[in-house]
């Protein structure tokens, strides 16, 4: 080969490099824009399970305060109904569906009795 040759095989191979390097500056740009997408992605993720988080601690507060606001209610109910019940016993003397609770008002109105 001669000295000729070589420079034009040089300047070829200079040239196929310098090509390289171009596409791998242009794909390492792809990919830094790719990962800096990927990055606020997950930062907007991070952000929602975040919010997410305060929401769901919020309503079980939320749920706290109405359980006890319905245990409330329950005692309130059952207190009145227990008061009806009395009331419908001291009028009519017995309760009908319990055989025991009749027994036991009509043996305490044969006590009276006697």
């Amino acid at each position: 080969m001669s000295e000729r040759d070589l420079i034009q095989e040089l300047k070829s191979t200079i040239k196929d490099l310098s090509d390289e390097k171009e596409d791998l500056l242009v794909t390492i740009k792809q990919k830094e824009s790719r990962i800096k997408s990927v990055m606020i992605k997950l930062e907007n993720a991070t952000q929602d399970v975040k919010n997410v988080g305060h929401r769901i601690a919020e309503q079980d507060k939320e749920i706290t305060i109405i359980k006890e606001k319905l245990k409330d209610k329950n005692k309130i109910v059952k207190k009145e109904i227990d008061e009806e019940i009395e009331k419908y016993i001291t009028t009519n003397g017995t309760i009908e569906n319990d055989d025991s609770t009749t027994q036991k008002t009509e043996e305490v109105n044969k006590d009276e009795n006697e």
